[in-house]
């Protein structure tokens, strides 16, 4: 069919503009009202309007036989020089035709719904910036809700994505979105608030509270206001630094969070969700070394700085068996000292203090040995706290807990649904799990809103950016990258050992000039590391050895001392073992490889004896292997 009328493309996000089949417009579009009529249908529901409603909208002030010929004389013209197909009369309305349509304003609201900041460069300006209509105090009204509107979805799309960025550790990004925001919309107390966590979590209190200023002397000289409780409260906290979880030490050795992408949104964007909209449980797993206790501290400092009441628990292999000491851990740890404690029913109080020493010089004690009743005091507890702040409980290496306080800690999550209530719990992978464990992790996504975050090896990438912030000695990025796959072999991905690695290296001129001559001439990656094995990592080789099984013992101690080249029947006739006898591999374990690619554990051998060809070991426990066998007393 043949095109019986042009192209129209109305450009409203800032000062208006329409082409006319890619030409500019000619003057009866341009004139005031009839560029107000085309905007006005274009963002209408389907294009249309009725024809009383458009005088009501524009002509206002006239009598209505006036108003009406003024409007049949607009659409006589606009069809004139747009084409009588563009403005099509359906009974008493008007419809604007959307055939080779092209509205600014569309294509913001798409990009937008999709969350994709481009959206923002769409915007020139306000809505019809500069544009006014005399006598349409109406279509006025109109335009200023437009522009609130307009305003409000790009100043969310901004904070939107820096809560992604921030959920991801990236606080640079995270806190350029948010200056964005406040470009848009200056009083914005959700882009103020999270500009001033994103710089404090990247430890910029000072900037934080500096944005709070600026923010809070503009709102007084310009509209009279202060800002929200809220975020006067925030400001409060980074002031103090009272949100910097305690138990956090030795800083120069924690790693940044880096990596982990996926695994850090799921569970920051969770946080950030959550005490907010109700009870929550979150599991952190992981192996040893993995970053579960770091993990934990970021955790507790989101939730602090966020205003939530904190209770810690590091618990030890012999809490397990001991009833309540996770509880009493937990009191210690921050719930005894909670604003809001002493609402907690009298009764109740009394339970407690029957467990905790501390809580008994407040108030007699009642023993109970009762789950259920020391469920019911621990559930009056919180949500007395709640009352006052989000609680957070959060507890490392959960497997150790002790069975009546997880019971108690799952009847209280279940039936506290809507209280500000958040757990979070370490555990380590492969763990033997107590029933009341398994019960209440397994209750996670079902009874209580929550999710499992599974902490995977670092990958290259992630060491090499971890390598680009703990190793500023390296000279240039060629060095950095030799670094990270070196790095990334001995450690298996482990973050602790990386960063151990990593701080060893940093803090001997020697071992860095080793590194830098990595790897020698006519060598290859399979050369060894010319840097000796820091105590802490035989340390933590140490105890991942101890975790073997006799046969797969007998086969390290074999492959330990064989050198850098293995074959598999060697080692089946050194340690007698039987093919497929071997059995343990402990998580992280790695392999040796076969020269056609085969991959053979290196713990635990079920594979050993079936293939003569030579094998290369892995070279990441290879050095750690050999050092343990010269330095360490194997079991």
């Amino acid at each position: 069919m043949p095109k019986t009328f042009p192209s129209l493309a109305l450009h409203c996000l800032g000062p208006p503009s329409v082409r006319v089949d890619g030409r500019e417009a000619p003057p009866d579009v341009l004139w005031r009202k009839h560029l107000a009529l085309l905007t006005y249908l274009a963002l209408s529901p389907d294009g249309t309007r009725s024809r009383r409603h458009l005088l009501g909208l524009l002509w206002a002030e006239s009598s209505e036989d006036k108003a009406r010929r003024s409007l049949n004389e607009a659409v006589r013209r606009l069809r004139s020089a747009l084409g009588t197909e563009r403005l099509l009369t359906r009974g008493d309305a008007l419809q604007l035709n959307a055939s080779g349509l092209e509205v600014d304003a569309w294509q913001f609201e798409t990009l937008r719904a999709e969350g994709q900041v481009r959206a923002l460069e769409l915007l020139r300006g306000q809505f019809l910036e500069g544009f006014h209509v005399d006598d349409a105090a109406v279509f006025e009204e109109w335009m200023d809700a437009q522009r609130a509107q307009i305003r409000d979805a790009a100043t969310g799309l901004l904070v939107a994505r820096a809560e992604e960025q921030l959920a991801v550790n990236r606080y640079v990004e995270a806190r350029a979105l948010a200056r964005r925001a406040l470009a848009l919309d200056p009083f914005s107390e959700p882009a103020l608030a999270l500009g001033m966590r994103s710089a404090a979590l990247e430890g910029d209190s000072t900037g934080a509270l500096a944005l709070y200023h600026d923010v809070a002397e503009r709102l007084a000289r310009e509209i009279g206001e202060t800002p929200g409780a809220a975020l006067s409260a925030l400001a409060v906290r980074i002031r103090a630094g009272t949100w910097r979880y305690a138990g956090r030490r030795h800083s120069n050795l924690e790693p940044p969070l880096i990596g982990r992408r996926e695994a850090h949104a799921q569970l920051f964007a969770r946080l950030d969700r959550h005490p907010r909209d109700g009870a929550a449980c979150l599991v952190i797993v992981g192996d040893r070394g993995s970053g579960r206790t770091r993990l934990l501290a970021a955790c507790a400092e989101r939730l602090a700085l966020a205003g939530a009441t904190i209770a810690t628990a590091q618990l030890l292999e012999s809490d397990h068996d001991a009833p309540w000491s996770t509880l009493r851990a937990l009191m210690r740890g921050g719930l005894q000292h909670a604003p809001g404690l002493t609402g907690t029913d009298h009764v109740g109080l009394r339970v407690l203090a029957g467990i905790v020493p501390e809580l008994a010089e407040r108030v007699a004690p009642l023993e109970t040995h009762d789950v259920a009743q020391v469920s019911d005091a621990l559930a009056s507890c919180v949500r007395a706290v709640a009352e006052e702040n989000p609680v957070a409980v959060l507890i490392d290496d959960a497997q150790w807990a002790d069975g009546s306080t997880l019971a108690a800690l799952r009847a209280v999550w279940s039936r506290e649904q809507k209280a500000a209530l958040v757990l979070v719990l370490t555990l380590e992978h492969g763990a033997e799990l107590s029933a009341e464990l398994r019960a209440l992790v397994a209750s996670v996504g079902r009874e209580t809103a929550g999710g499992v975050v599974r902490l995977e090896p670092l990958t290259l990438d992630d060491i090499a950016a971890l390598a680009e912030t703990a190793a500023p000695w390296c000279a240039g990025k060629e060095e950095r990258e030799r670094l990270a796959r070196r790095v990334a072999q001995e450690s298996g991905g482990n973050p602790f050992l990386a960063v151990t690695l990593l701080h060893e290296l940093g803090q001997t001129t020697s071992l860095r000039q080793g590194l830098v001559a990595w790897p020698p001439a006519g060598g290859t990656l399979d050369s060894s590391l010319p840097i000796a094995v820091s105590e802490v990592v035989r340390s933590a080789v140490a105890a991942r050895v101890a975790r073997l099984d006799e046969d797969s013992m007998a086969v390290l101690r074999a492959a330990s001392i064989g050198g850098d080249v293995l074959d598999p029947l060697v080692l089946y006739d050194v340690t007698a073992r039987r093919p497929g006898r071997c059995r343990s591999r402990p998580a992280g374990a790695r392999t040796v490889r076969g020269v056609r690619g085969r991959a053979l554990p290196l713990y635990g051998a079920p594979h050993l004896g079936g293939d003569r060809e030579r094998v290369h070991a892995a070279r990441g426990p290879a050095p750690a292997a050999r050092a343990l066998h010269r330095g360490a007393r194997l079991p």
